[in-house]
């Protein structure tokens, strides 16, 4: 926060690593103190991954780069959870702490807008 808060600071939005609806704490902790700090005139956008799978491989390798909430993620996909709709549920969670804008990561290149479209209307349907 210290960072963004400082004067030398002069970037006009700021990106943030991949956030969760399995781990919000951290996230509304993040929005209340950036609130509290005055950072409402520079926007931030919060990583969402699109995760396409329970793989146990691909989860571990992904592991390796980014926080991946492995167990609670396959329990998820487990219950018959899509990557739809787990995409969806981290959205909701964030716009529910008062982010406000995104970029998702991993989306299937050849079927992104579909997908997107997909996602969003999900979002949608959750309020």
């Amino acid at each position: 926060m210290g960072y963004l808060t400082d004067d030398n600071f002069t970037a006009e939005f700021y990106l943030t690593q991949v956030v969760s609806h399995l781990n919000v704490a951290p996230v509304a902790r993040f929005v209340d103190e950036a609130w509290q700090r005055g950072l409402r005139h520079r926007p931030g956008l919060f990583g969402v991954f699109f995760y396409r799978s329970a793989n146990p491989r691909t989860l571990e390798i992904l592991s390796r780069f980014l926080p991946v909430p492995v167990n609670t993620l396959a329990a998820e996909f487990a219950t018959g959870a899509t990557p739809i709709d787990i995409c969806a549920r981290t959205i909701r969670a964030m716009l529910n702490v008062g982010v406000r804008h995104f970029y998702i990561s991993n989306l299937p290149l050849l079927r992104a807008s579909p997908t997107l479209t997909a996602i969003l209307g999900r979002v949608g349907a959750l309020d």
